[in-house]
């Protein structure tokens, strides 16, 4: 997988800049949602070869979250919620991190698809309904 594949180099280039600033500040807005949009960045952007499928792109927005996450979570520590919850969530979710990519490889597309549809869709209806 490289990043400026065939004729394309320059515009792909442009793209993954554009769409990971625009990652960024979803995520320093929002504390999360980076790893949807780096999905999609890398998805357009390997639309055309064969040989990369979802799961890379999935890998390739993970591995792009750590950083974007790491800076949320310095920005973020000062708070009295995430001061409380850092440690207490920390490992557990790195181990889930773990399980589920150990999962996704032995899960179907379709499923992926329909679990990663119900969790956005669960993330929205709950923001919107509020508390």
């Amino acid at each position: 997988m490289t990043l400026l594949p065939g004729k394309k180099g320059r515009a792909s280039l442009s793209l993954a800049a554009l769409g990971a600033l625009f990652a960024g500040v979803v995520n320093g807005l929002l504390g999360t949602g980076a790893g949807t949009v780096f999905f999609f960045i890398t998805q357009r952007i390997y639309r055309d070869d064969p040989g990369i499928g979802a799961e890379d792109c999935f890998a390739c927005a993970m591995a792009a979250v750590f950083p974007v996450s790491l800076l949320s979570l310095l920005t973020y520590s000062g708070s009295a919620a995430g001061d409380g919850l850092l440690f207490s969530l920390l490992i557990p979710g790195a181990l889930g991190g773990l399980l589920g990519a150990f999962l996704s490889g032995r899960i179907g597309r379709k499923t992926l698809k329909k679990v990663f549809a119900a969790v956005v869709i669960f993330g929205g209806a709950y923001m919107i309904a509020g508390r």
